[in-house]
């Protein structure tokens, strides 16, 4: 059999979107970006689609370099030292493909160990250590391709473990879990900072972060907008508190003297003739204490004061739209 093999000259064809390419700026990824993550914490990464989080991780894995500035990773700058570097950090992420399917949990493992130079016995003990620490000891000799997204999670996580490393990076972990799954990956997550590890983790779950996390930063197109502790976040960006106040035994006249000195104040009545009175107060202020003077000299009882509690959801609202 013979197969003639003809030749194009395509430069010409491809000549203007060529020129086209050249033309185009570059994509600035991450730009002035600095950041300390302590050890021993977990430290979220939080943001929209498109804001640099995985670019980010991928930067401190050194899975790409940067093009200008430094990153140092357990004392190790991601350039120059990238073959001690991968010795020291973990990856995971959600979209897991790497894994061969025909293989089981253990088989996956082992291949995988042999790459960190793991071997024999000692290969062996950790691969049944690390299957037992993510609770899949009873599935290890089943498929790949049969387990369940949030097995493959976990599989995922042991892998990331295998070489023992100081620190795990985590590309949205329980993208597309359930709530059981979800749940099963966070007791992996606390138990990896009982034990001293450091965990970076990107996450669009933003419950899953606050629940989680020590400090966030906030990505927006490839800048840090605010980085810090839930709460101190919190108190930077929020303009004023939040209070409920239940009250009963209140007049109508006392009511009306009430809202009139406190134009913020919203009333919302109740069938029993009890009100629950929303009181935002600025930093500092003492329109609360005031509000609680009032009632009580207007012969109203306070049954109850409560702190409204800020929800990462409207903190990021507010800092992605600063």
């Amino acid at each position: 059999m013979s197969v003639a093999i003809e030749t194009f000259d395509l430069s010409k064809t491809f000549a203007p979107l060529v020129r086209q390419l050249m033309r185009r700026k570059p994509t600035v990824a991450l730009d002035g970006v600095t950041l300390k993550i302590p050890q021993g914490s977990v430290f979220g990464l939080l943001g929209p689609n498109g804001a640099g989080k995985t670019t980010f991780i991928k930067l401190l894995c050194g899975l790409i370099l940067p093009t200008h500035g430094t990153a140092r990773v357990a004392g190790l700058d991601v350039t120059y030292e990238s073959s001690m570097l991968h010795a020291r950090v973990g990856l995971v992420t959600s979209d897991e493909r790497s894994f061969y399917w025909r293989l089981t949990a253990r088989q996956n493992l082992e291949f995988f160990a042999t790459l960190y130079n793991l071997k024999g016995r000692a290969r062996c003990e950790r691969v049944k250590e690390l299957l037992a620490h993510v609770g899949l000891s009873a599935d290890a000799d089943r498929r790949f391709s049969d387990f369940s997204s949030g097995m493959k999670q976990r599989l995922a996580v042991a892998r990331g473990l295998l070489h023992d490393p100081d620190i795990l990076f985590l590309d949205e972990p329980t993208k597309g879990l359930d709530p059981l799954a979800t749940q099963r990956v966070h007791g992996l997550i606390q138990d990896l900072v009982r034990r001293g590890k450091t965990v970076v983790m990107a996450t669009q779950q933003l419950h899953e972060a606050e629940d989680l996390c020590h400090r966030v930063a906030f990505f927006r197109q490839g800048h840090v907008m605010a980085e810090g502790a839930p709460a101190e976040l919190a108190a930077r960006f929020v303009d004023a508190e939040c209070y409920t106040l239940r009250v009963s035994n209140l007049g109508e006249s006392a009511l009306a003297e009430l809202t009139a000195a406190f134009s913020s104040l919203q009333v919302a009545p109740h069938g029993d003739g009890s009100h629950t009175f929303t009181l935002p107060v600025a930093p500092g202020g003492d329109d609360l204490s005031r509000v609680l003077n009032q009632i009580v000299a207007s012969g109203g009882a306070v049954c109850d004061v409560d702190r409204v509690r800020l929800e990462l959801e409207d903190l990021f609202t507010r800092i992605i739209q600063a």
